[in-house]
Order: C-alpha cells, then structure tokens, then sequence
C-alpha cells in the first residue's frame, strides 16, 4: 500500500491507540468521508479493524508502513 500524508496523520493516530471515525475528525480537521473512506479501506486489507459499528471505534491490527519499509 502506497502511503500518503492522510495515511501517515491517521496511522499515527491509531499506532497511538483506539480511536472513533468522530475523534478522527474533530483531532485531525481532514474530512469525514476521508477519514470513512480509508478506515474502510484498512479494513479490506487487513490493517485495521472495527471494534464497534455503533460508534466506529478502530483498531490498528497492523501498520502497512512497516511492510513498505522492507523494499
């Protein structure tokens, strides 16, 4: 996965600990569909995982900069 500025913002957030979509927001001021949008995405390809639909609270399960890292 190509990492971008929003990735590295989001991703150091979540490296931090659990977050919700609604604290990603308010923490970060990039756009909620944004922020829906690649938290999806972490979970299609496994980086991530949603803890509670209700809320969006989010779970980094594993950072794909670490993956990149390697080549």
């Amino acid at each position: 996965m190509e990492v971008d500025e929003t990735d590295k913002i989001l991703l150091d957030m979540l490296a931090e600990g659990r977050c919700t979509q609604g604290y990603l927001v308010t923490e970060t001021d990039l756009p909620r569909y944004k922020i829906h949008d690649r938290l999806k995405m972490y979970g299609k390809m496994g980086y991530a995982k949603n803890l509670h639909e209700n809320t969006a609270l989010w779970e980094l399960v594993k950072d794909p900069r670490e993956e990149s890292d390697d080549g």
